[in-house]
This record gives structure tokens, C-alpha cells and sequence, in this order.
């Protein structure tokens, strides 16, 4: 299946090239480079999706024309290039969100593309354009040379050796899994699998798997909880240990908690804000209420009110002398 995202970014590199090859075209021999298709067929595909584009209402002159005539891509140079029209705050956040996945490596085009765009989000909902494109994860193809190998092992259920280097010490080590399924969240490709050795499920990124053997082992059916866990915006997952806490923020605490958690945050008559949030207690719920300096307070539950309080307890006698 075509990756979307790949063919938009080969339609990227496609048309400014064969823009400036001018009436006579570019060779699709050219293309297949300019692009990395598999070949020309895949050039022809990339046009033929692009066909003839509208530019809308803003642009109604704007039309830019994609054709593959003897053997070349010709860009119909009827069409003058403008400045962006203004952008709603929906469209702008899209956009910029599609080009995210290119920053990093897609050279100085791309930069000035993402300027541009940025630039024609009037002022007042930049900022807001920017946030939403963050939130939006559009992926790109896994990386590395192992993804392809990975994929067709989970697809044939069949047991892997990957050479993984471990993010703490660096050192690479063999794993035999039983792999799941490969997916992307917040920026980073990850393969779920079983863990044989430790019966258990682990997650591990893509770009620290050095090597990666398929065994001829089939497993059957795939061990661990159901995928759907890994649909969620964020990779947190529930240990069972979870509880509703109630933590009941003051002063610029308050201000922070209403922006950062409306749809969980309360006001309260004094100007204080409680925020209702299902964590499991302990040192990082502990440390975080600590973190606002006493602008936060454990409201509820008591038992967990009362773990804060043995800490505060515990840290003024470790400093006391």
C-alpha cells in the first residue's frame, strides 16, 4: 500500500525540479533520481495524483499543472508562483503539521517553506497554529534497514534475534522476541514484542536496533495485552496501581493547572483550582505536587494527603541540620 505521506514528499522534490527544467521538461530518469521512486512507472503514478490543482477561492487563476509527455515531466509555467494567502488557523496548523516530518532532513526548501507558511497564519493564532501541528502526528516511512524485515516477520508470526543497544548504557545486547507490531508515536518508530525470555511484553525504537535475524520459529498466536494501547495520544500505560487523587492548586499554580487542564481543572470559590487526575501514588506523584513549590496540595485522598505529609516530614529532617 502507498504510503501517503512518502508520495507527498516525492511530489515535493517532483515539481520544483521539473519546474526549473522549464518547457522541455525533466527526463523521468531524472525524476526517478530527484525523487527516489522505484522507477518510472512510480513517477507517472505521482503525477497522475497530482493531476491539475486548484488553489481555491484566494487563487482563482492558480492552477498548477502536472503532465508526463514523451518520456518527461512538464510543470505547465503558465502559473506564477505568489506569496501564501492568509491562512485560517485550521489550515495553517495542517500544514505546518504536514511538513513537520521533513524539517530535520529535507534541506533548506522545506525551512522556507515552514517560514512562509508560518508567516501567512495571521499573528493572533500563530501561536495557537503551531501548538495543533505539534499535536498532530502525521508518520513517515520506519527508518532503518530493519523495518521491512520486522514487518514481515510479525506478519508471518515468525520469532526474531534483534541486536539492541540499550539507551542507558549504550552497549548493543541479543533479544529473541516475538514481534507484534511496529508503530509510530511522538516523533519515533517502535516495535512491540514478546519478550521470550522475560515473558513479558517490551517496547523498543527502531533506531537503536543494530541487527535484526528472522528464525524460522513460528509462534502462532501473539502473547500480550491488546494493541489498542498503543492508539493512545501518549505511551502511558495503566499499571493497575491507579487512583483518583485530587490536587488543589493556589496563586500561579491555579493559573497554570486552568491552562494546562481545563477540561479536569475546577475553581473554586477562594481562587484555588482543583484538578482530579487518576495516578498511582508515590514518589512521582509526590515529587510533582512538590515541584510547585506550595502551590499545590494532595486534597484527596486522605491516606495519600497523609504520604505527602510523612515526606515534607522526612525532607525537613534530612535538612534540618
Amino acid at each position: 500500500m502507498t504510503n501517503p505521506v512518502g508520495q507527498v514528499r516525492k511530489m515535493l522534490l517532483l515539481v520544483p525540479e521539473a519546474w526549473r527544467a522549464g518547457t522541455r521538461g525533466l527526463p523521468l530518469e531524472k525524476a526517478v533520481r530527484v525523487t527516489g521512486a522505484r522507477g518510472p512507472k512510480e513517477v507517472e503514478e505521482i503525477v497522475a495524483a497530482l493531476g491539475d490543482m486548484e488553489f481555491g477561492p484566494s487563487l482563482p487563476e492558480a492552477v498548477l499543472s502536472v503532465t508526463v509527455e514523451d518520456g518527461r515531466v512538464i510543470v505547465d509555467r503558465a502559473m506564477h508562483l505568489s506569496s501564501p494567502p492568509p491562512l485560517s488557523l485550521r489550515e495553517g496548523a495542517a500544514l505546518l503539521a504536514a511538513l513537520r516530518p521533513f524539517e530535520g532532513n529535507a534541506g533548506p526548501a522545506v525551512s522556507r517553506a515552514s517560514r512562509k507558511l508560518r508567516r501567512a497564519v495571521p499573528e493572533p493564532f500563530r501561536e495557537t497554529a503551531e501548538a495543533l501541528a505539534r499535536a498532530i502526528d502525521y508518520p513517515v516511512d520506519p527508518p532503518g534497514e530493519w523495518a521491512e524485515a520486522l514487518a514481515s516477520a510479525v506478519e508471518r508470526r515468525l520469532e526474531v534475534t534483534v541486536d539492541y543497544r540499550a539507551e542507558a548504557s549504550g552497549t548493543g545486547a541479543p533479544r529473541t522476541l516475538e514481534p507484534r507490531t511496529v508503530f509510530h508515536k511522538d516523533g519515533h518508530w517502535y516495535l512491540a514484542a514478546w519478550n521470550v525470555a522475560k515473558s513479558e511484553e517490551h517496547l523498543f525504537r527502531l533506531d537503536r536496533i543494530a541487527g535484526v535475524a528472522i528464525g524460522t520459529r513460528f509462534f502462532g498466536e501473539h502473547k500480550g495485552p491488546p494493541l489498542d494501547r498503543y492508539r493512545a495520544r501518549h505511551l502511558f500505560f495503566q499499571s493497575g496501581s491507579e487512583r483518583d487523587v485530587s490536587v488543589r492548586f493556589t496563586d500561579e499554580g491555579a493559573a497554570l493547572a486552568l491552562e494546562q487542564w481545563p477540561e479536569r481543572a475546577t475553581r473554586n470559590p477562594d481562587g484555588s483550582v482543583t484538578v482530579a487526575a487518576r495516578l498511582s501514588p508515590g514518589n512521582f506523584l509526590l515529587g510533582w505536587v512538590l515541584g510547585y513549590g506550595g502551590q499545590a496540595e494532595v486534597a484527596e485522598p486522605a491516606d495519600v494527603r497523609e504520604q505527602l505529609r510523612a515526606r515534607v516530614a522526612e525532607l525537613e529532617q534530612l535538612y534540618a541540620g
